[in-house]
Order: C-alpha cells, then structure tokens, then sequence
C-alpha cells in the first residue's frame, strides 16, 4: 500500500511539473514573433503591414451613419439613407426581451426593436391590446436577406 501511495505521489508531482513547464512555454512563446523584443533597436524590416481590422459586430444603430459609400439605397428606393416609416395596425402581444417586442399584424407576428425613446410608452401598454405603430426597416449588415424592424412610434387604438 505504500508502493501506490508514492506511485500516486510521484505522478502527481510529475503532472504539476508538466503543466508549469507548459504554461511557462506558452507565456513565453506569445511574444517570439513580436518585433519589439528583438534585440537590435535599430532593426528596420520592410516586411508587408499587418491589416487592422475594425471592432464591429456588424449591428448598426438606427440613425448611425454608415461607413460605406457604395450609393446603396433604403428599403423603400429613396436613397436618401432614412427609410420612411411603415404605418400598420396589430395586436400588441407583450415584451421578447427588454430590446423588443411582438406584435401580431395581419400578414402574422413580427419582432420590433424597441428604441429608448419609446421604452416608457411599450411599458406601459397591456398585452393583447390593439396599437397603431410605425416603424422602419433596416438591413443587418452582411445579409442581403435579413431586416430588423425598429419601432419609430407606437400607441393605444381605443
């Protein structure tokens, strides 16, 4: 019983000893490639540059101005970069998440996504409550197919 006991001891030391040596070699070897480590400051290479991408998830905001200006025209062919709002009447069903709700039309439910603005006015709407609503559509950037419909107005029909 006491053979097991070192056999087990000795792995245990020999597994800890592997896996400091790995995370030394990792954290060492992050930086081998780096130019600002080597050891002659004056060492001007004339290699390609490296491409900087941009931090974008490819979600824009409604309103932001886009960075392309390939003369892509809005969903309703005016061009202008404001796609006009979309009147439609439905049956307000309640909140998806606090970024949208859902509202069933007659073509059938849709998603719309809520802006700041109108957050006080869709807390305080019941569910399955007739509205009147505007909103636009705006191309995910990326898909050709795919469009998210962000509320532009919204209230109680009476």
């Amino acid at each position: 019983m006491n053979l097991t006991n070192k056999k087990r001891k000795k792995a245990a030391t020999a597994g800890a000893l592997l896996l400091a040596v790995m995370l030394t070699m990792s954290a060492c070897g992050a930086n081998a490639n780096n130019p600002n480590n080597s050891a002659n400051p004056n060492n001007n290479e004339t290699g390609s540059p490296v491409d900087q991408l941009p931090d974008n998830n490819g979600v824009q905001e409604p309103g932001a101005p886009s960075d392309n200006d390939d003369n892509s025209t809005d969903n309703n062919g005016n061009g202008n970069g404001e796609a006009s709002p979309i009147r439609a009447e439905g049956t307000y069903t309640g909140l998806i998440d606090s970024n949208s709700l859902e509202i069933t039309t007659d073509s059938g439910a849709g998603a719309y996504r809520i802006p700041e603005e109108l957050r006080s006015i869709v807390d305080e709407l019941p569910s399955d409550v007739k509205v009147k609503f505007e909103y636009t559509e705006k191309a995910v950037e990326g898909e050709t197919d795919l469009k998210q419909l962000w509320l532009t107005k919204i209230e109680a029909v009476q």
